[in-house]
């Protein structure tokens, strides 16, 4: 009510009221989930109850149209004594009435006092007759209880807007309401020096045992991530990213494990503040160098890994998490990429154990967002990797 009153009456949308009141997904089905309309109709019965049952007329009445969720306010015609006549504003305008009405009392002529005959040697009659009309407890509550019911509804805005602005984005909010499992797509690596056999050539093992392989540390991301979705009664399918296609993607919520070895998290990472590049140097059997760049400072700080360097040189590893509600797939996203295994392991980490998610609760740029992204970066001793650092963050 008080977005209508403030002209903003074009915010109360079945799917915005669902999100923010009902604490619905940003994609959950409306056709599917009626809460708000179910609601809206059981506040309008409520709404036309109250006034059928009143015994005293109100001046504000409040009408909630079928089919919609904005309210409208009317202002009733002054019941007044007999004999007095009424005009409706709208009439005296020479408009057509509006949707709020307005009736006011015509001024009562004057009228020249008579002298009181006395001739007959009578009595004037002095005592005041006063007109019938309501007394006085039944005016205070004719005005009381559109005010109550005013308050009650602008309260339930207020704290509707309040956690609208408080909110903060979830890590699964589209997850838990799919129909069908969720997809986590990881990279897959293929045995270095292997060459695919002419096309019809190649076996099962030839696909099983050199290009579809799966390193320790993603297998160990894919545990983490099961262990959570299992909790939560999400089902889940894994699949490689080069098997992924993109309507693949479109079906369903996505998880993207990987980085530099995932197709999808570098295409879809690429609109994103924070995206990773993969260079390969010139020359033959070169390594790539894999780097996460800050669009906003494109020649200025950046994280990266050169896969030529022995991983016994390696100190850091850096990675990328994001929750997003993806433009490209139509779908919720949630990436753990990491430049290297250690980085994926770290940005894993801190969505698994609620660190990443305690950092953006306490950011306000986070209030009343629903994406976010994150740097992090994790550190290298004796080759293993150490706990998640959080070195930037964007919401969104």
């Amino acid at each position: 009510m008080l977005q209508t009153l403030s002209g903003n009456a074009g915010q109360l949308k079945e799917r915005t009221i669902g999100i923010s009141v009902f604490d619905r997904p940003n994609d959950y089905p409306t056709g599917e989930d009626s809460i708000v309309r179910v609601t809206a109709n059981e506040v309008r019965k409520r709404i036309g109850q109250f006034y059928q049952e009143s015994r005293f007329a109100h001046r504000i009445q409040i009408e909630l149209p079928r089919g919609a969720y904005v309210p409208e306010f009317r202002l009733r015609p002054v019941i007044l004594e007999e004999g007095v006549e009424q005009i409706a504003a709208s009439d005296s305008l020479g408009k057509e009435p509006s949707a709020v009405e307005i009736s006011l009392p015509l001024e009562s002529p004057s009228i020249a006092p008579v002298e009181p005959d006395l001739t007959a040697g009578d009595e004037p009659d002095t005592t005041v007759k006063k007109a019938p009309g309501k007394s006085a407890r039944e005016r205070w509550l004719a005005f009381l209880l559109p005010v109550l019911l005013l308050g009650t509804l602008t309260g339930s805005w207020a704290i509707w807007r309040s956690r609208s602005q408080n909110k903060i984005p979830q890590v699964w909010d589209g997850f838990l309401h799919t129909k069908a499992p969720v997809l986590i797509c990881l990279g897959t690596h293929n045995i270095h020096g292997y060459a695919v056999p002419p096309s019809g050539g190649e076996k099962f093992s030839d696909l099983v045992l050199h290009r579809q392989v799966i390193p320790m540390d993603d297998a160990t991301v894919i545990t983490s991530m099961a262990s959570v979705l299992g909790r939560m009664g999400i089902a889940f399918r894994i699949a490689g990213a080069e098997q992924t296609s993109f309507t693949d993607l479109r079906m369903q919520p996505v998880i993207l494990i990987g980085g530099a070895d995932n197709k999808w998290t570098l295409r879809l990472t690429q609109g994103l503040r924070y995206r990773i590049e993969v260079v390969r140097p010139l020359g033959p059997n070169t390594d790539p160098i894999a780097s996460i760049v800050d669009a906003k400072q494109p020649a200025g700080v950046s994280w990266k890994i050169d896969f030529s360097v022995p991983m016994s040189e390696w100190k850091s590893d850096y990675g990328i998490v994001a929750r997003l509600d993806d433009a490209t797939t139509g779908v919720p996203v949630l990436i753990a990429a990491g430049l290297g295994n250690d980085g994926s392991l770290a940005a894993s980490e801190s969505i698994t154990s609620g660190s990443l998610m305690a950092k953006v609760a306490s950011q306000p740029q986070c209030r009343g967002k629903s994406n976010f992204q994150a740097v992090v970066e994790t550190d290298i001793i004796d080759g293993k990797s150490g706990p998640p650092h959080v070195l930037r963050l964007d919401c969104w």
